[in-house]
């Protein structure tokens, strides 16, 4: 008989705080090294390699394309054999994919390279850390879904360390010292993550576990899976509609991810100042990433989706106005609220439409059916710039596109698919 189910007591902690702490920490990691480093190390790798930027971009397209691919698969993996050695996996791709990438002589090694680490992020970040969040957490699931993203938070102020550590040691070294905190953060990491409460003696958020008197019906929704299978999920509209959206809304961080700094520079700022644009972005996105959850626990997420469309567009239209370093807070701030609030979103509305029974393969296929934008932006941004010297054409292209994503929230419906149609 298992007695691991039946703990003593209580802890002061639940042990899901634990998991959202873990992956706060590697993703706050991998967001200084890679999601936000890479457009500090842009220009120091071009201008070596004798790359157009619009190469050098095509990095990020091609991650776009894997992460298609490997987004369903990965969530699969995760939902049938759990998440602790997809990540094992992942930390090893990502620790491989840096080392190779330090040591790169030709485009298409750059792109292999790149593509390794863009398989181990999605081996680590989001799918199989937010499955088991969404099984430890019910009540308290927006709230621990926009702790566990705000860890990024804070990456974009070491950026200025990038590029110190460029100009001292050159970009090469670099990449080899940042190799090792993927292995003392990583693997940690992997180790503490669990699939689901049950497993261990615990209910989904901490609540004690049923006695005779109380485990009644009305007592018993607290198991931590329940909801539709991907089968069921895709035959509703409300599925293709999330997709859309947010396929839409991550064309503008696939776009200023790898070109916010050299924007910025093309502009006038220095390289130094430029990099700190991120850090600024960063630090007012972990308002969105804990806001938003905050907010979709206590009112209408549909409201909350539209609202992140519309300060994205905003963002990206006040670029083209920008001048002034204060121009940039302004951008900085409603732009990292929507990018912020867009993280925690995707998997919120997915437990909650969907519920956790298949939510790591429901997951994937949204991110993988939504990944057109994501692949063209960042490759129209260099286009535009190799071919015109400047940004503002792609900026205000993509921005139009990002625009048909705000009223498409009210074609959702208002109640959660999961109140009306499934008992757990």
């Amino acid at each position: 008989m298992r007695t691991e189910n039946r703990p003593k007591q209580q802890p002061r902690i639940f042990y899901g705080w634990y998991i959202v702490t873990a992956h706060m920490l590697f993703h706050f990691y991998m967001s200084v090294v890679f999601v936000y480093g890479m457009s500090v190390f842009l220009n120091p790798i071009t201008v070596q390699m004798g790359w157009t930027r619009a190469q050098f971009s095509m990095a990020a397209g091609l991650q776009r394309i894997e992460g298609s691919i490997a987004s369903p698969v990965i969530g699969f993996v995760v939902d049938r054999f759990g998440p602790r050695k997809v990540i094992l996996t992942g930390v090893l791709s990502i620790l491989v994919g840096v080392i190779l990438l330090s040591q790169i002589q030709s485009l298409p090694l750059f792109y292999g390279s790149y593509l390794l680490i863009a398989l181990g992020m999605s081996a680590t970040i989001g799918i199989p850390f937010s499955t088991p969040v969404a099984k430890w957490f019910r009540r308290k699931r927006g709230t621990a879904m926009g702790l566990m993203f705000v860890g990024a938070t804070f990456s974009g102020l070491f950026l200025p360390l990038l590029v110190f550590g460029i100009d001292q040691l050159g970009w090469r070294t670099t990449l080899l010292f940042c190799s090792v905190g993927i292995v003392g953060i990583g693997l940690p990491a992997a180790w503490i993550v669990r699939s689901k409460p049950e497993d261990f003696g615990y209910l989904p958020d901490g609540d004690p576990q049923p006695t005779e008197r109380n485990n009644s019906l009305t007592a018993n929704p607290i198991s931590s899976v329940y909801g539709l299978t991907v089968s069921q999920a895709i035959r509703l509209r409300t599925f293709w509609i999330l997709t859309i959206i947010f396929g839409l809304i991550s064309m503008g961080p696939s776009a200023m991810f790898l070109h916010q700094v050299p924007y910025f520079e093309s502009i006038g700022f220095s390289a130094a100042t430029a990099s700190t644009t991120i850090a600024t972005f960063t630090l007012l996105s972990g308002i969105g990433r804990v806001g938003t959850g905050w907010l979709m626990d206590k009112i209408d997420s549909r409201f909350v989706l539209a609202g992140l469309s519309i300060l994205s567009v905003s963002a990206f239209i006040l670029l083209t106005f920008t001048t002034e370093y204060w121009h940039t807070l302004i951008y900085s701030l409603l732009f990292g609220l929507s990018f912020g609030g867009s993280i925690p979103a995707r998997p919120i509305l997915t437990s909650e439409y969907f519920g956790t029974k298949a939510f790591g393969s429901i997951t994937g296929l949204m991110q993988s059916l939504g990944v057109v934008g994501g692949f063209a932006a960042p490759v129209l941004m260099g286009l535009g710039f190799d071919s015109t010297g400047s940004y503002t054409t792609a900026i205000l292209i993509i921005a139009s596109i990002i625009a048909i994503s705000i009223p498409l929230p009210i074609f959702l419906p208002k109640s959660h698919l999961l109140e009306i149609e499934i008992k757990p």
